[in-house]
Formats: C-alpha cells, structure tokens, sequence
C-alpha cells in the first residue's frame, strides 16, 4: 500500500470519526457546556501527552505568545457546545461545512491572503447558505432540525473563533517553526485547564451521580480519544504522507458523514428548508475550493492500480 492510499484511508478515518462529534448534545443534556468541554479535553490531554512529551522538537516552545491561540480551539468547543443545547447536530454540522468560506475572508484581512473572483463568489454562495440554515428556525417553526436560531447563532461565532485558530496555527507554525502536533497539543493542554477553572463556578453536586453513570464516561472518553486525539493524529498522518491541500478533503467528506449519523443515532430529520440551504453551503465551498478537490481527486486516481485484464 502506497503512502499516498495511505492518506486517503488516513482522511476517509478522521472524516468518519469527525462525524460522530454530535454525540456531545448527548452528554450536554445532562451537563453544563463548560464541564463538558473541561472534561473531553481532560480526557485528550491525558492521550495525548505522552506524544507530547516524546516528540522531538527543534526549539524552546514560546508559550506565552502561543497560549492567546492555544485558548480559541477551546472556545470554539464551548460555544459548540452551547449551541448543541437548543439547536441540532445537522444545523452545526452544515455551518461548520462554511469554515473555508470564513476562513478565506479573515485570512485576507489578517494574514493578506489573495481571494479571486471565483472564490469570492463561492464565499458569498456559501455564506447565503449559512445565514439561510441560521435563519430557519424563525421560518420554520416546531421543526427540530433547524433547531433555533440563538443556538445556530452560537455555531456560526463558533465557526468564526475556528477559522482564527486555523489563520493562528498556520502563522504559529510559520513564524515559530512549531510543528501541528506541539501546536494541537497546547491547545489542548490550555483549554483543560481554563475550563477547568470555569468549571469550579459551574459544577452541581448532581453530576457527581450522572458522572457515575457508564454510559456518560462512554461518551465522554469517545469525545476525548476518538473525536479529538485520533481525528488529530489522522489529519497530521495525512499531511505528513501527502499534504495539507490533501488532507483539507475533510471539510467536504465530512458533512455526508455527519448528516447520516446524526439521523441514525440522534434521531434527527431532514426538511426542506434544511436541504435547501445545505446545498447552497456546498455549491458555495465547491465552487471557491472546486478546482483544489478535483486536482487531489485526479492525483488519487493516477494512485489506483489499474486492473490487469483477465
């Protein structure tokens, strides 16, 4: 098997279990937002710093002027978190789908990334898409899919705080010379322990017996291991055996993913509306990022074997 079947099979595994993050509306039924996300990172911090701790780095890590960064990866869980509250898993997963598109525009205001038309105009597909999906629940009304638009409100500055930490890492990694692992990992380290302070203020005697239930550690250790370390561990395997362009095939793999979970196990449902504005999100990322998916798809097809006839 070559490195780069490799990387597909490495982005094909994070996208997967990327998916199942609406899982966390379970666990935030019964906990506030902010232990929830105190005790996913408990969890990732805990897997992950062995990594950590054996990789060998080039420098002194610079902590103080990468902790501002480190903390947005653990804003964005908490707002996600908030949002997961009141509105749906479908809603935040087709939202998130938006992150290149925000990405693209904070990128040109903070690091003067060019934009072409062809991508603006993608942007602007894409972002009606996500107001659209936003504005629903006041359209239309009792359906649950849309949920409601404080918590898709939520989602929408969770999406904003991501595409700061991605344009962040990038400049982290350029400027600092950090690698995404160290990077990852202090942000990781960083949201566990503010959260962890929040959760001094925001802990009930009462998640002493949910905490005791099985099934919410379950969920939680699923959230910690699988959704945050593995998918981590999977997105880094992909860019160091093909590359970053490669492994950004998640953002569109992972909404088909995702909606299909979030059907099978949360027992969410699809309307109209709902379909509407999601395919206005994906022409809006295709279009801006059609050309980059269709040159990683012809370069994975000169990777396939051919058949031998007979």
């Amino acid at each position: 098997m070559s490195s780069r079947t490799k990387a597909l099979l490495a982005i094909l595994g994070a996208s997967l279990l990327w998916s199942s993050a609406g899982i966390a509306k379970i666990v935030v039924r019964t906990l506030d937002p902010f232990t929830a996300v105190f005790l996913r990172f408990l969890v990732a911090s805990l897997v992950i710093l062995p990594f950590f701790l054996r990789e060998k780095r080039k420098k002194t890590i610079a902590w103080r002027k990468l902790l501002p960064l480190s903390l947005l990866s653990g804003i964005n869980a908490a707002l996600y978190y908030v949002g997961l509250q009141t509105s749906s898993a479908n809603a935040a997963t087709i939202i998130y789908a938006g992150t290149p598109l925000i990405t693209a525009l904070l990128a040109k205001q903070f690091i003067a990334e060019a934009t072409y038309a062809k991508k603006f105009i993608g942007i602007l597909v894409g972002l009606a898409g996500v107001l659209t999906i936003i504005i629903l629940p006041a359209i239309e009304t009792g359906q649950s899919v849309s949920g409601d638009l404080q918590g898709n409100l939520f989602y929408l500055l969770a999406v904003a705080v991501w595409s700061l930490y991605i344009i962040g890492s990038r400049k982290a990694s350029a400027v600092f010379d950090h690698s995404p692992l160290t990077i990852s990992s202090l942000s990781i380290f960083a949201s566990c322990v503010l959260f962890g302070g929040i959760t001094l203020f925001t802990w009930k005697p009462s998640y002493i017996q949910i905490l005791s239930q099985t099934s919410i550690w379950l969920l939680i250790v699923h959230l910690g291991v699988f959704v945050t370390v593995a998918t981590l561990m999977l997105y880094q395997w992909a860019i160091k055996l093909s590359s970053a362009t490669t492994a950004s095939l998640t953002t569109h793999i992972q909404p088909v993913f995702s909606i299909i979970f979030n059907i099978l196990f949360l027992g969410e449902q699809l309307t109209a509306g709902f379909v509407f504005g999601s395919i206005i999100v994906i022409a809006g990322v295709f279009l801006a990022t059609g050309e980059r998916l269709l040159d990683e798809i012809k370069r994975f097809s000169h990777w396939i074997p051919a058949q031998r006839p007979g």
